[in-house]
């Protein structure tokens, strides 16, 4: 996210996450994901999302999501071909 903030163009980016969600790192991505868009790390450094770079979690369930991350981010649900899941 530092390196892609540093790009001087405003082209698309994407920034993926894939996996399980932490209860520890996820706290932190609310202030990413509201109106201020900036990552603050445990080291006071600041890291902005620009307009132009979002995010996406590819995620199994929301079962250590607060309340507040689950109204800041929009869900998909994608059911295996079997409907079980």
């Amino acid at each position: 996210m530092r390196n892609l903030s540093g790009i001087p163009d405003e082209k698309p980016k994407w920034i993926m996450l894939d996996g399980d969600l932490d209860a520890n790192w996820i706290e932190s991505m609310n202030s990413v994901m509201d109106d201020n868009r900036m990552l603050t790390l445990a080291s006071n450094e600041r890291i902005p999302l620009l307009p132009h770079m979002k995010m996406i979690f590819e995620i199994q369930d929301l079962k250590h999501a607060t309340p507040g991350i689950v109204s800041r981010a929009g869900k998909l649900y994608i059911s295996t071909d079997d409907g079980t899941k």
